[in-house]
């Protein structure tokens, strides 16, 4: 354990070591008008994924996307369900299964054409359509005739009835308690039918087009996008004029220029929160949030070592989860005892901690008939700087059990499509519920047919089971319940994943930015305001 912690101790000191701040000039852009504009630049990883959140579930694409495109409702920063472009919350029929919408008239998408129905209803035919690939569709394939479009055995989606230019009704197989919630999350943003289908592959590349507060000005997959104030959005005008989202992968690098002031707003490391929070210079800028989120090591259940549920949990044992979360991460996270976060229900109070035994390791390693140990390789992406921190960490722990850990590192793009196509051994996952429920957090990882594109392939019928059970409940209760025993079959029984903490997480804003708040995983700016006056102060 000494080992591990010098190892620790220089995994901190090779990180960014604070010197001497230059000050930044800000941002004095002004328009045609005189008046100076609100720009505010935010730094993060490139995602090396289109903006189209139908085809990918990268948060750091959602980032940009939910400005540009809007679903019907919206989770905002408190976690309050809200109505975007509705005008209320659906009604829902007695048997729980039609959900009648009304659209606000006379929405504007972008372009100026006035959100319809019919975009409603080509925005859900669109995410059923193979062609598409998209990877979000068990949250709505409940609705009447989504399966067989995903079959190819049909081209329209019989469960969406359109009334009218602003009313329409969806249609389920059966009850499903999160349907609403889910309509509130990015995969559900709508789309304008002319404008997707004249835009062709393009669509998310160079065209994007919503009814959001912000328009997409450019998007180049190397540098950044930039996101332009839509004078004739709905609710109100924008506060910011532009969003410059800066594609910068290191996170020393996003930091260093945070403090030059070419950055106003940036993620902050755990492994570098004490860095910034005991210094005179910062420690006014750091914010912290609690996102809906687990971290763990998602595993491949069909690899051929793996694959031994032997193996998976002497890896359990292996990992010292208080180690890691007091020296190598500050105390800036607590040590996972599920796979559900503590704030979502089905979460078990009273779940023993996860043991820390490389005894127990090595002679689960015995009975799997590897008592000379196994190789494992761990996958870490270019974008996921923190991913290495951990597993070097882990690499170190988990030796003494005899599991030979390699780490090797692909760039974002080779790592998403592997990841996609249920290739990696082993990876390091952090998994943030869009909004608190158990069906919406466990079906993405571990329910099996979804599984798979998590490189998870995970199979268990009981599991499968439950879960089916608790997403057609009406009763709170007994949902939470049923959460709580798949949850220990699938990181108890077969430790299909590892859970291994909990975290806070941070962020640094400038003193100017106004109104910035994290309700749960995505940096959003619907409220911001740069205070211009106090930026310019020297």
């Amino acid at each position: 354990m000494k080992n591990t912690r010098k190892l620790l101790a220089t995994i901190l000191a090779l990180s960014l070591a604070i010197g001497a701040v230059s000050c930044g000039e800000g941002t004095t852009n002004a328009d045609n008008g005189g008046k100076e504009k609100k720009i505010l630049r935010f730094a993060e990883a490139n995602p090396k994924n289109s903006l189209d959140m139908q085809t990918n579930t990268n948060s750091k694409v959602a980032v940009i996307s939910d400005h540009i495109t809007e679903s019907l409702l919206r989770y905002d920063e408190d976690l309050n369900l809200i109505p975007i472009l509705i005008k209320d919350m659906p009604r829902v029929s007695e048997d729980g299964l039609t959900y009648s919408f009304e659209l606000k008239e006379g929405i504007k998408f972008h372009n100026g054409e006035t959100l319809k129905s019919s975009d409603v209803k080509f925005t859900f035919e669109r995410m059923f359509t193979p062609a598409t690939g998209a990877l979000s569709t068990y949250n709505y394939d409940m609705i009447v005739g989504a399966k067989e479009m995903l079959a190819g055995t049909r081209e329209s989606l019989e469960g969406f009835k359109v009334i009218d230019d602003t009313k329409f009704e969806i249609t389920l197989v059966e009850p499903y308690a999160p349907f609403i919630s889910n309509l509130a999350i990015s995969y559900a943003e709508i789309f304008p039918e002319k404008a997707t289908k004249e835009a062709g592959e393009n669509w998310g590349i160079t065209t994007l087009i919503g009814t959001g507060p912000y328009k997409l000005e450019s998007n180049n997959q190397d540098t950044g996008v930039t996101l332009v104030k839509n004078e004739n959005y709905h609710d109100g005008i924008p506060n910011l004029d532009e969003i410059q989202v800066k594609y910068i992968d290191d996170i020393n690098t996003q930091l260093l220029e945070y403090e030059k002031g070419n950055i106003d707003v940036v993620a902050l490391d755990a492994t570098l929160y004490k860095n910034y929070a005991e210094n005179d210079n910062f420690k006014d800028e750091v914010n912290e949030y609690h996102p809906l989120g687990t971290t763990f090591l998602n595993i491949n259940n069909e690899d051929e070592v793996l694959g031994n549920a032997k193996v998976r949990e002497a890896l359990s044992y292996a990992v010292n989860r208080e180690e890691i979360a007091n020296y190598l991460l500050n105390g800036t996270v607590t040590p996972a005892k599920a796979f559900l976060n503590p704030n979502i229900p089905g979460y078990n109070q009273e779940a023993k901690d996860y043991e820390y035994s490389i005894e127990k390791a090595k002679s689960l390693l015995d009975e799997a008939r590897y008592k000379n140990g196994v190789q494992i390789k761990a996958t870490v992406s270019s974008a996921d700087g923190n991913a290495s921190k951990v597993f070097t960490a882990i690499q170190a722990q988990v030796k003494e059990a005899g599991i030979d850990l390699t780490i090797e590192s692909l760039d974002a793009a080779a790592f998403n499509q592997k990841k996609k196509d249920g290739e990696l051994q082993l990876y390091l996952a952090t998994w943030n519920g869009l909004y608190p429920d158990g069906d919406h957090f466990m079906n993405a990882y571990l329910y099996s047919a979804n599984s798979i594109t998590k490189s998870v392939n995970y199979n268990n019928s009981k599991f499968d089971e439950i879960m089916s059970k608790a997403r057609v409940s009406s009763n709170k209760e007994e949902r939470a319940r049923l959460y709580k025993e798949a949850d220990a079959i699938a990181t108890r029984e077969d430790y299909a994943v590892i859970p291994l903490y909990n975290q806070s997480s941070f962020f640094l804003a400038k003193p100017y930015v106004e109104n910035m708040k994290i309700g749960n995983l995505i940096y959003h700016f619907f409220n911001v305001d740069i205070n211009t006056e106090l930026q310019n102060k020297k």
